[in-house]
């Protein structure tokens, strides 16, 4: 299986992850959507690093439908929210 180390995100106005960008493919922008299907088929896995951390990153869901995110600590926050804008 692919691992893919996310580097950067583009969020919407409410929050959401909507696209990201990898290390392994400069420019290209990967939405959520193909994010979500590679991971529920276990095509790919994706994982943000940081010094002395890394965590998968995970399909979740809410009221609103399925969503990204990945935490690196014991907050509830979405690390991924944190990586730079792309």
């Amino acid at each position: 299986m692919t691992v893919r180390r996310v580097t950067a995100t583009r969020k919407s106005a409410n929050g959401y992850v909507t696209h990201f960008g990898c290390e392994d493919q400069p420019g290209v922008l990967i939405s959520a959507a193909d994010a979500i299907l590679d991971i529920e088929v276990g095509g790919c896995t994706y994982v943000v690093s940081l010094p002395n951390h890394r965590a998968t990153v995970l399909h979740a869901s809410d009221a609103g439908g399925g969503y990204l995110r990945a935490d690196l600590d014991d907050s509830p926050r979405n690390n991924l929210l944190d990586l730079p804008d792309c």
